[in-house]
């Protein structure tokens, strides 16, 4: 076989490859961006800086621990009393996202069950509201 014919079939060769990755990426449905809102939050975002700083500003840092129950956010005993949200996102795949909503009225411990959520990364958006003031906290946690 001399070098044009080499030359064509590998030609050829990348033709078809690419032809067909093209067709892969025309059938792919479950393309999602991060929020079906980005823009608008994007907006917002000086909004969750001042509640990120709400949040650093309190006498105790908010922890998360992850046991063999499930998440066991722990807040400090100034926020008894708040109201709230908590969301569990998953990056990888919007349409498994949970969103709790909560209520601090007796107890500063929020359980949250883990038992049903994919193993991987996940990240705990937790947003509430005590007297007016906003508070915002956003942690990594892989499963």
């Amino acid at each position: 076989m001399d070098w044009g014919k080499k030359i064509t079939i590998a030609y050829s060769s990348f033709v078809v490859f690419m032809v067909g990755l093209v067709y892969l990426c025309i059938q792919q449905k479950d393309i999602f961006l991060v929020t079906p809102d980005y823009y608008k939050e994007e907006l917002a975002y000086q909004e969750k800086i001042d509640a990120m700083n709400n949040v650093d500003a309190l006498s105790t840092d908010v922890n998360v621990d992850y046991t063999e129950q499930g998440l066991l956010v722990k807040f400090p005993e100034e926020v008894l009393g708040s109201k709230g949200q908590a969301t569990l996102y998953r990056p990888s795949n919007a349409g498994k996202d949970i969103h709790l909503p909560f209520q601090l009225t007796q107890n500063t411990v929020l359980p949250i069950s883990t038992a049903k959520l994919d193993k991987g990364l996940w990240v705990l958006k937790l947003n509430w509201e005590q007297d007016n003031k906003q508070y915002y906290l956003e942690q990594k946690l892989t499963l």
